[in-house]
């Protein structure tokens, strides 16, 4: 997840140079929901879904997004080279089924696929274009195999492949957790 932010940081930086790095960042994550749960899990809206956990949003009404859990957990304790919060992890690949929880005490997990959600972005972000990274490294959606070397920069293109795919999106509801849950002072 390290290096997947610090890609997006790269885009970010370039896309939006006068703003700060939280901003920057979480403008860019924003810019490419489509793609991130594309790659992530596409069975949820990220543009409506709020996570009540304790990070910072500057969202109105301050319930973070997805671009807040991923700037507030993984890019800023990486960053920081802080160790991630207890509970706030990634879960590994495998039989699971692929999605967000989030726990009574506020933690969070996200897939796996959430760093090739990131590098996603970072790839396919016109921003990208003219990289150089060596042959073989590739990020798959379906059957269909992105080369990474030839797919730099090719956004609109990538857009349109995944939008052929008719996946019904629901927006995570947290209900009764949102009771309790506070912004952070």
């Amino acid at each position: 997840m390290l290096h997947a932010c610090n890609a997006v940081d790269a885009v970010a930086n370039a896309r939006y140079p006068r703003l700060g790095v939280a901003t920057q960042f979480k403008h860019t994550v924003r810019d490419s929901l489509d793609i991130f749960g594309a790659m992530t899990a596409q069975g949820i809206d990220f543009d409506q879904s709020r996570f009540p956990i304790v990070v910072e949003s500057d969202l109105p009404d301050k319930r973070p997004d997805i671009a807040d859990v991923l700037y507030g957990i993984h890019r800023r304790g990486h960053g920081h080279n802080d160790e991630l919060p207890n509970g706030f992890e990634l879960t590994p690949p495998g039989p699971r089924t692929s999605g967000v929880h989030v726990w009574r005490d506020g933690k969070i997990q996200l897939p796996a696929s959430a760093v090739i959600g990131m590098l996603a972005i970072a790839v396919f972000a016109p921003e990208s274009k003219g990289q150089v990274i060596p042959h073989g490294y590739q990020i798959s959606w379906y059957q269909r195999v992105f080369h990474v070397s030839d797919w730099w920069g090719w956004q609109d293109h990538f857009r349109e492949i995944i939008g052929v795919a008719q996946v019904p999106r629901v927006t995570v509801d947290f209900g009764k957790s949102w009771d309790t849950w506070t912004p952070p002072a």
